[in-house]
């Protein structure tokens, strides 16, 4: 394994995502039973050789619910009033010969950290046809909510919670090097 400084295609320059085209998300196990998902619309994320940074707007979590997203906006979740963003930082990825990347990081929500290890890929730059300079980074990891202040809960009648701890998280980024825009 190489860190991207290493690789002979290190990632030089700075590359910031393109919002139209990446998003971020979670998913969680609600009563047991199913997966639900949502995903948070405002957020911008920065990839250089010091590593991979990013926050999003708390008020723009999106789950297709007008009284779930309520809930999640009071203290029981996000608090959004005291905590308007989440935010990622790491350091450099950790990139196999294949594109394949292992990042080491720290997820901050609701002014709780927790480590975060994510795998994914990282493409190759590419040149769109306007001459602008992109890649790819898709990244998917799993955190305890629980270590970041998100402990609500209630017990189903049967046993066991309405919600599961372990929230998978995703990322599909487009990036475009820096000055391009």
């Amino acid at each position: 394994m190489t860190t991207i400084a290493d690789r002979g295609t290190a990632v030089t320059g700075i590359w910031a995502s393109d919002p139209t085209h990446s998003t971020i998300g979670f998913r969680v196990v609600y009563m047991g039973i199913a997966p639900f998902e949502g995903a948070f619309r405002e957020f911008a994320a920065t990839l250089d050789g010091n590593g991979l940074r990013g926050t999003a707007r708390a008020t723009s979590v999106d789950v297709d619910n007008e009284q779930l997203a309520e809930h999640l906006a009071s203290p029981d979740f996000f608090d959004m009033t005291n905590h308007p963003e989440l935010g990622f930082e790491a350091g450099p990825l950790t990139v196999e010969s294949d594109g394949a990347v292992t990042v080491d990081g720290i997820l901050t929500v609701k002014g709780h950290s927790a480590p975060v290890v994510l795998t994914g890929i990282l493409s190759e730059p590419v040149v769109d046809p306007y001459g602008t300079a992109k890649r790819g980074l898709t990244l998917r990891g799993t955190v305890d909510r629980t270590q970041l202040g998100l402990n609500w809960n209630a017990p189903l009648p049967d046993g066991g919670s309405m919600l599961a701890d372990e929230v998978d998280l995703s990322a599909s980024l487009l990036l475009v090097a820096a000055g391009a825009r």
